[in-house]
């Protein structure tokens, strides 16, 4: 039975936090292994709806959350990728219709030694498109020639290990993203030239019309599905997402758990 507690979270409109941003000298920049990075940071007040009371979808928004129990073993590596990738690349594929889903990266973050480290407040997309060909080619090397003339996007799934009670994720509405958010961040620091081809991250630049949301209160066997680089989207609609500092946590609420795999779901156009 939903607690007390619980339930009035889950009815909250909204919360009012901040969403911490890149700054514009961020396109190009670069993240060391050390986690400096070669730019700035700049946080702004936002006002974060709970998805949990809004009519959004996984079309519309680029974003969903879904039932989704497992008794996968987060800390086994051997275990999330005999069980967990086939599990999700199934959901994914379900959920979109994709042809072919390939599950991988899966990152076990946070607990109480900030395992992986820690919840990551920084609003971005993992991959540009150069960065997503790249993994094509790593993981399907036989397949790379196949797959280039193929439509691939970048679709990631998320969970608490443990219920949510801090730090939750917020996922960006997609139609409310406009291409010139996204600034190129590589990995490691580079004298390269950097140029369409340069594979990395994208992180964001503040938008005022960026909208948000989150699922307060998440549970163990709930998913959290949300779209990011499409290679058939010349508008690069997709859903940025950061951990947010919850104000409504309450005092001494344990630090958060989670777990977010990568897929790679292949349409044949």
């Amino acid at each position: 039975m939903v607690s007390a507690v619980t339930d009035e979270t889950r009815q909250q409109a909204y919360i009012d936090t901040f969403v911490r941003y890149s700054d514009r000298t961020a396109d190009g920049g670069y993240i060391e292994a050390n986690g400096q990075y070669s730019f700035g940071m700049e946080d702004h007040d936002a006002r974060v709806r709970n998805a949990r009371l809004a009519e959004t979808s996984f079309e519309t928004h680029g974003f969903t959350l879904v039932p989704h129990a497992t008794d996968v073993n987060f800390a086994d590596p051997e275990d999330v990728k005999a069980r967990y990738y086939p599990q999700i690349s199934a959901l994914v594929r379900e959920l979109t219709g994709a042809d072919e889903v390939i599950a991988f990266l899966g990152i076990l973050r946070g607990g109480e030694t900030d395992r992986g480290g820690g919840p990551a407040l920084s609003a971005h997309v993992d991959f540009n498109e150069a960065a997503l060909r790249d993994w094509v080619a790593r993981l399907m090397p036989d397949r790379a020639a196949e797959l280039a003339g193929k439509r691939l996007v970048n679709i990631n799934v998320w969970r608490g290990v443990k219920p949510v009670r801090n730090s939750p994720l917020a996922v960006c509405d997609a139609r409310s993203v406009e291409k010139k958010d996204f600034m190129l961040v590589r990995l490691g620091k580079s004298d390269e030239p950097v140029t369409p081809s340069t594979p990395g991250g994208l992180n964001m630049a503040y938008n005022p019309r960026h909208e948000w949301y989150y699922y307060p209160d998440m549970q163990p066997d709930e998913a959290l599905v949300f779209r990011l680089f499409d290679t058939a989207d010349p508008d690069w609609k997709m859903s940025g997402h950061t951990a947010i500092v919850d104000p409504t946590s309450a005092p001494g609420a344990p630090k958060r758990e989670s777990f977010e795999a990568r897929t790679i779901a292949i349409f044949d156009r």
